[in-house]
C-alpha cells in the first residue's frame, strides 16, 4: 500500500524529502550562528570590563600633560634648531663638479698650503700630499657610476676642506713639522692603494640621519704651548671638529710616555703637563679628528587644503 502510494505521489515525497533536509540545515546552522553569537557576546562583554576598568582607573593621560608634552617637544625643536645655527658650518660642494674640477681644487689646496707652511716655518715631508697621494696620479671616481661618483667627489670635497682648515690651524699654532694625514678612503679598494694615507676608519652616517662623521688622522712635532693652542683653535674652528684620540710621545715632567682616550678633556690636561721650559723637547703627537656635519633643516610642509596662487 505504502509503496504503492509513494510510486503514486512521488513529486511529493520528494518534496518533502528536500523540506526535511533544507530544515536540518537551517536549524544547524542557527544553532552554530547561536553558538558563534554566544562567543562574541562573552568577548564583547570581557572588552568592556577591561574598558570600565581602564576608566575608572584614569589611565589615560590628562590634557593638561598633553599639553606639557606638546610645550616640551617645541622647546627641544627650537633648542635643536639653534643647536644646528651654532654648529652646522656644513662644506658647500657645487652640484656640477667632476673629477677633473676637483684634482684642480686639490692643486690649488695644496699650494695655499705650502705656501702657509713655508711662512710659518714648519717643516713638511717631501712631495707631501696631505693624505691624498692617491690622486697624485689617479684620477678620482675613475669608473664609477654617475651616482657613485657624484657621492664619491662631494665626499673627497669634504674631506679636501676639513683637511685644508685643520693644516691651517696646526701652521698658525706654529707646529715644528706635519709628518703624516690620513684620511678614510672613500672609493672601493682605496686602502691598499692610498697606502700611508688611508687610515683604517670609514665615513659613517648615523642611523637617524642626524649627523656624518668624517675621521681624519693627524701626526706632527711641536711643543706644549703649540699643542694648546691647536687644540685650543680646534674647538673655535667653523667647522665642528671632535677629537676622538689624542697620543703624546717625549718627555714629560710626570714621566708619562704616551696618553690614548676619547673626549677632549683628557687631551686637555695631557697637553697642559707638556714641557714649557727655555728649551722644551718636541713631543710627537698622533691625533684623531672628526668632522661632525649636520643636515640642513627641512623646510616645513606647507598646510594640507591651503589654496594654491
Amino acid at each position: 500500500m505504502n509503496l504503492k502510494w509513494l510510486k503514486q505521489h512521488s513529486l511529493t515525497a520528494a518534496v518533502v524529502a528536500v523540506f526535511v533536509i533544507v530544515l536540518g540545515a537551517l536549524i544547524w546552522l542557527q544553532q552554530k550562528a547561536a553558538s558563534k553569537r554566544a562567543q562574541v557576546d562573552a568577548a564583547l562583554l570581557e572588552q568592556q570590563s577591561t574598558y570600565d576598568h581602564l576608566n575608572q582607573t584614569k589611565v589615560a593621560p590628562s590634557r593638561e600633560n598633553i599639553s606639557a608634552v606638546q610645550q616640551d617637544r617645541e622647546q627641544l625643536d627650537h633648542l635643536y634648531s639653534r643647536l644646528l645655527q651654532s654648529v652646522s658650518h656644513n662644506i658647500e660642494v657645487p652640484a656640477d663638479l667632476g673629477p677633473v674640477d676637483f684634482l684642480q681644487r686639490m692643486a690649488s689646496s695644496f699650494a695655499r698650503l705650502h705656501q702657509l707652511a713655508e711662512a710659518s716655518g714648519v717643516k713638511l715631508p717631501e712631495n707631501f700630499a696631505f693624505g691624498f697621494g692617491r690622486y697624485e696620479s689617479t684620477l678620482p671616481a675613475k669608473n664609477l657610476s654617475p651616482e657613485d661618483t657624484k657621492r664619491v667627489l662631494v665626499l673627497l670635497v669634504k674631506q679636501l676642506t676639513a683637511i685644508e682648515h685643520a693644516s691651517q690651524l696646526l701652521m698658525s699654532s706654529h707646529v715644528a713639522v706635519i709628518d703624516g694625514i690620513r684620511r678614510a678612503e672613500v672609493e672601493p679598494g682605496g686602502g691598499t692603494a692610498s697606502g700611508a694615507d688611508s687610515l683604517d676608519a670609514t665615513v659613517r652616517t648615523e642611523a637617524n640621519a642626524l649627523y656624518q662623521v668624517l675621521p681624519f688622522e693627524f701626526e706632527f712635532k711641536c711643543t706644549g704651548d703649540a699643542l694648546r693652542t691647536f687644540l685650543d683653535s680646534l674647538t673655535k674652528a667653523d667647522l665642528f671638529f671632535a677629537v676622538r684620540r689624542l697620543q703624546i710621545t717625549g718627555e714629560t715632567p710626570t714621566g708619562e710616555k704616551t696618553y690614548a682616550g676619547p673626549g677632549v678633556a683628557a687631551p686637555f690636561a695631557a697637553a697642559a703637563a707638556a714641557p714649557t721650559g727655555p728649551n722644551p723637547s718636541l713631543l710627537t703627537v698622533t691625533v684623531r679628528i672628526d668632522l661632525i656635519e649636520f643636515p640642513p633643516p627641512q623646510p616645513a610642509k606647507k598646510a594640507a587644503g591651503k589654496s594654491r596662487a
